[in-house]
């Protein structure tokens, strides 16, 4: 059976042909690429139980890969969650429409069932015996495993601010804060999102799209200064700003007033502004305590090598929680791709995880965009192709050395996104075509083949 990737995503199908919608960013079955087929049939003896703490991208995707190439196997997922595996990249939509919790699970409780994949939800992990290859939950109850992968993910970080506790403060990271956000908003009339990232932007535009005023406040320079440069954040900023948003950047939020209850924000400023909602996305931390009280090495993750096996014997990490050559990538594609190395290698097939190009393809407030490599110049002969449109709501900023092309950041434009992240990783001559993207015919790169 074919195996198709998401470009977009990450998320893997099986089936002859690619599916008409990705379940979990929305694609397109144009966004889809087969994959190339490493998969193999190992001994059903070899390896009995396999456990998986953790029912996430990275997690599922480990869990898929074990039982792809290993039909015996005992595989057991050990979750917090209280629901079985979703899209995490649609709460922030969620939030604001009316679809149900069915509509953005992408496996029910019978696809489990299917692939014969035991999952046990509300399920705390507490403490990992790596000597005894058991875990324990929460309930005390132990469970010994063979090989063990670490799939924790992480949690919303908060910032020391005053006030951070009341009510009507929140966060969103699980469709447990989607539904209770969900509640929250009823008898809303104000709030702030405080995090001027992708999740901060998508989720005050549903909050916008609800009635409520909605206020974004980013402490740096402009708005997603992680994936955009100035000029980029600028169109998005007056699209935003359209549309009812009101933006405060380079400001921050110094405390959050009320009784037991939100009722205004302080900026440091010296401004303030009522609210009765206020959501936090300020950025992740990985979930290592499980691992670090266990003897397992952690730095800002937990420390993995390119087989995405930790410090201790039979233990692999992946996903959000992992630190692999330094890098937490904290991205959806990279989850799926550690979670096949890591399911891989606990089956004793050798492969070797070769990290993710930082490559964001997705619509920003209904608004297409690309951002992959460098966003801006870096080395002394580092050339720009820059384009703006305010009408169009368009711009295009291609980072080059007149050979090669090193980076893109691309608003408002579509279809060429998967074009210019292939040239880059190809590290394909952009010459032949270098005078024609000059002139902003940004079609010569569906035709170019090098």
């Amino acid at each position: 059976m074919k195996k198709w990737r998401c470009r977009i995503c990450g998320y893997i199908h099986s089936g002859d042909f690619p599916p008409d919608i990705c379940p979990v960013c929305g694609g397109t079955a144009d966004d889809f690429k087969i994959m190339e087929e490493f998969y193999q049939q190992t001994s059903k003896s070899e390896i009995r139980r396999i456990i998986i703490i953790g029912n996430g991208a990275a997690g599922m995707e480990t869990a898929r890969t074990i039982r792809s190439q290993n039909d015996a196997v005992e595989i057991l997922i050990l979750t917090e969650e209280s629901f079985p595996f979703y899209s995490r990249i649609h709460l922030s939509t969620f939030i604001g429409d009316e679809s149900r919790v069915e509509d953005i699970t992408i496996f029910p409780k019978q696809w489990y069932e299917e692939q014969n994949i035991s999952v046990k939800l509300e399920r705390k992990i507490t403490a990992i015996s790596p000597h005894q290859k058991l875990v324990t939950d929460h309930t005390g109850q132990e469970y010994h495993y063979e090989k063990l992968i670490l799939a924790t993910g992480a949690s919303p970080f908060l910032p020391d601010v005053p006030g951070v506790n009341k009510i009507g403060v929140l966060v969103l990271r699980h469709l447990k804060h989607a539904l209770k956000i969900r509640e929250a908003v009823k008898t809303c009339r104000r709030a702030v999102v405080i995090g001027g990232g992708i999740l901060g932007i998508e989720a005050a535009s549903s909050l916008n799209k609800l009635g409520i005023h909605t206020t974004i406040v980013e402490m740096a320079d402009h708005l997603m200064p992680l994936q955009l440069n100035a000029k980029a954040a600028e169109v998005l900023q007056k699209i935003l700003q359209d549309r009812g948003l009101t933006i405060l950047c380079k400001t921050r939020v110094t405390e959050l007033k009320g009784n037991n209850e939100l009722s205004s924000v302080n900026l440091d400023n010296g401004k303030s502004f009522s609210a009765d909602l206020a959501l936090f996305s300020t950025g992740i931390k990985p979930n290592i305590t499980l691992a670090k009280e266990a003897g397992i090495k952690t730095k800002r993750g937990i420390w993995v090598n390119d087989k995405m096996e930790t410090s201790v014997p039979h233990v692999y990490a992946a996903g959000d929680v992992a630190e692999c050559n330094d890098a937490l990538y904290g991205i959806w594609p990279a989850a799926v791709d550690q979670g096949i190395i890591a399911g891989t290698n606990a089956l004793g097939i050798s492969q070797n995880y070769s990290g993710n190009m930082p490559l964001h393809v997705l619509k920003v407030a209904g608004l297409e965009m690309t951002a992959v490599g460098q966003k801006s110049k870096v080395q002394a002969n580092d050339q720009v192709i820059e384009h703006l449109d305010h009408k169009q709501s368009q711009y295009i900023a291609l980072i080059h050395n007149s050979q090669i092309l090193k980076g893109a950041v691309v608003l408002g434009v579509a279809g060429i996104g998967f074009r210019l992240e292939k040239l880059i990783k190809k590290q394909a001559s952009i010459a032949p075509i270098l005078s024609e993207l000059e002139k902003a015919n940004w079609d010569i790169l569906k035709k170019y083949r090098p």
